[in-house]
Parts: structure tokens; sequence; C-alpha cells
């Protein structure tokens, strides 16, 4: 036996060595020099053996050549291999360069690049995900963005015809009302003299040559907020909500300032024709209508019209109010309800409606247009005395004496 076998031998069978669980259950496995000797390991049964030479630093199995290792010892009874020791399997040894060998990464190290790939690769996901994300959102905001177009183009041809409807029935239709012509058509569909409309067009100058200006989105994108500010602050009614809005505003001549000097001044004339009407002695008025009268709140043209009826008739008047959604509170009321009762005046309630109606249509061409009819007010049938809009500001010439 070579004398290499001889210490494997020995080694075998004195200082058993524990071979790296990598090379378990391979038949070949390369394997690297050491610089420096190891120390002396078991090696349990069934296991290879490092070809390496006990005490030998450097020693090197040239390639190409295993170590055959020495049968295991036999029983003494039958000389059969006990059950207990197995051929330890061939091994392959290759030779490792020196530099290689330097070059070794550290586990540590090793371990940080896998963190930071392990980071890069979540990065690219997350990444991935938020642009599919982004791509989905846009494609549904696209189709949603299409359906809420539809929805506004929808809302405002609503919004259109409910303004136009309102102009009709409130505004005097011998005023000259400012609109887009979208709305100008509208109004000419509901009965609006067209010869009453001017169309704004995006070169055309303030509307201060109207008295109403119907203010849509187009309207608005024209002029800007100006047209609310400096040509017509104060609002008539207000149709619809958020982009389909539409307000129906007095228009100021000349200007804001002038506006709300006229407006102020009014008030005092109106004050003056409210203490006449408070001194009629046919005229009934709740404790709400005698503060309005007080205050200068009513239009002069609804007070001469109830000192008229009360010179025909007995009148009780339950309120003044102002049609119109969203309507300035420095505006004139242009309406009272007056309780329907002929007992006073010896007739029917219905005689009664009657005849309030001749009177107002008589009075018309001295007052302007004026309506009356039956409404429900408070739970009980009313007579309505209704004048259109705009009101006057200032005074006018008939006086009203009891």
């Amino acid at each position: 036996m070579s004398p290499v076998g001889e210490k494997i031998k020995k080694a075998n069978g004195t200082q058993k060595r524990r071979v790296k669980p990598e090379h378990a259950g391979k038949n070949e496995l390369d394997v690297k020099p050491e610089p420096v000797v190891e120390p002396e390991r078991n090696v349990k049964d069934g296991h290879a053996v490092r070809t390496e030479s006990v005490g030998r630093p450097r020693s090197v199995v040239k390639p190409g050549h295993a170590a055959k290792p020495e049968p295991a010892s036999k029983s003494r009874s039958n000389g059969k291999v006990s059950a207990h020791h197995k051929p330890a399997v061939t091994v392959q040894a290759r030779p490792v360069p020196p530099e290689e060998s330097a070059r070794a990464v550290p586990s540590d190290l090793r371990f940080g690049w896998v963190r930071a790939a392990a980071f890069f690769l979540v990065l690219i996901a997350v990444g991935s995900l938020a642009a599919a994300v982004s791509v989905h959102i846009a494609n549904s905001s696209s189709g949603n963005g299409a359906a809420d177009a539809a929805a506004l183009q929808r809302l405002e041809i609503q919004t259109r015809a409910e303004a136009a409807s309102w102009v009709a029935q409130q505004v005097n239709r011998g005023e000259v009302v400012s609109c887009d012509q979208a709305m100008c058509t509208a109004l000419r569909a509901d009965g609006f003299p067209a010869g009453q409309l001017l169309v704004l067009e995006p070169t055309s100058n303030p509307p201060v040559t109207s008295a109403v200006v119907v203010v849509t989105a187009a309207v608005r994108g024209m002029f800007g907020s100006s047209i609310d500010a400096a040509w017509a602050p104060d609002v008539l009614a207000t149709i619809g909500s958020g982009a389909a809005q539409i307000t129906i505003r007095l228009i100021a001549p000349h200007g804001s300032l002038a506006y709300q000097s006229a407006l102020s001044a009014g008030v005092a004339f109106r004050i003056q024709y409210g203490s006449a009407l408070l001194k009629y002695p046919q005229i009934v008025l709740s404790q709400a209508a005698q503060n309005q009268l007080a205050a200068g709140q009513v239009d002069p043209r609804l007070v001469l019209a109830i000192a008229s009826l009360a010179s025909d008739q007995p009148v009780d008047v339950a309120r003044f109010e102002n049609i119109g959604p969203g309507v300035s509170s420095d505006l004139p009321l242009r309406f009272a309800d007056l309780t329907v009762n002929g007992n006073a005046a010896h007739m029917s309630s219905s005689a009664y409606v009657r005849a309030m109606h001749s009177y107002l249509s008589s009075q018309s061409s001295q007052l302007g247009p004026v309506s009356g009819q039956m409404a429900r007010s408070g739970g009980q049938d009313v007579f309505r005395v209704e004048f259109a809009a705009p009101s006057p500001l200032g005074s006018i010439s008939t006086p009203v004496s009891p």
C-alpha cells in the first residue's frame, strides 16, 4: 500500500473527519486546496474523505486522480464488512488557483447585494403596477369624461329651457334682454319678442343698452366676472346649479356705483309711499306687510295698485314678496298676496276675484304690465297681484293719497 493510502487508512481508523454537508450524496466533488493546514476532523460513517494530506500544508491532489479509500475493517467473526462502515465515495479533486480563492466574496457582502437586487426588483414591480393603474384610470377617466360631458349638455339644455320660461313670464316684454345665441333662441321659442333680444358675441361690448342680461356659461366666458361686479350687480333669479347654472341679472347702465346710489335713493321714496298706504281705511295689512311698507321694501307700482283696488273694494294684504329663486334681497318686492274675502264687499269670493281682475286690467296701461291670479299661500287661497321685472329704482309720477 502506498504511503498516501496508509495515511488515509490511519485517519479512518483513528481520527474521523466530518465532511461539509454539500459534499454528501455526490459521486464526485472537486476539492479546493486550502492555503493552511486544516485541523483534523471526524469522518462520519459512509462519507467521503477529503484528499488533503494531514500535516502537509498546500498539498494538492492532481487533477484527474481520485483517492481510493481502503475497505472498511471486517468483522473478526465472519470476515464481512461491518454495516457501520460503507465504502467511501470517490472524490474528484480540482486544483483552484490561489488568486481565485483570494477573490472569494464575503457572505455578508453577498447578502447585501441580494438585498439591493431584491429592493430594485420591488421598485420595478411597484413602478409597473403604478403605470398599469395610471393607464386604467386614464381609460376610465376618458370614458367617464365623455359621459359627464353628455350629462352636462343635457343639464344645460334643461336649465336653459327653465330660464327662458322664467324670463318670458317675469320680465317686462317691452324691455331689452341680452343673451347668448342659444339662450336667445330659447327665449324666442317661449314667446319673448325677437326684437327685444340683444344677441351677445365674443366681440360684443358690455350690454349696457339692455335692462336684463341672462348670464350663461357662454356669456361669462365673454365678459368674465366683471359682468357681475361692474355691470349687473343684482340677481332677479338663479336657475340651476354648478357648471350649468344661469343667473338672470339687472343691468346697471351707468355702472355699479351709480346703480347702488339710485337704489338707496329709491328706498326713501318707497318709505313715503308705504306710509301713505298705511293710512287707507279700507286696507287691512298683516304685521309683516306693515313692516315691509315702513321699511320701503315694496315696489311703488304695487303700492299704487293696492291703493286703486282699495278705492273700489276692501283689500286684505297678507304679505309682500318677490318671485325668483336666489333673488337679491335689496330689490323691491313685486307681488302681494290678498286674502280672498268677498264678505266685506257684499259679494261672493268668485265675484270678488273677477272684480279685482277687471280693475287691474284697466290700471295696467298706467302702471305697466300687471297680472292677477289665484294662488295658494300659507295654507289658504289668495289673489296674487304681481308686476313684471324690473322694478323702478326711483320715484314714479303718480302720487298715493287715501
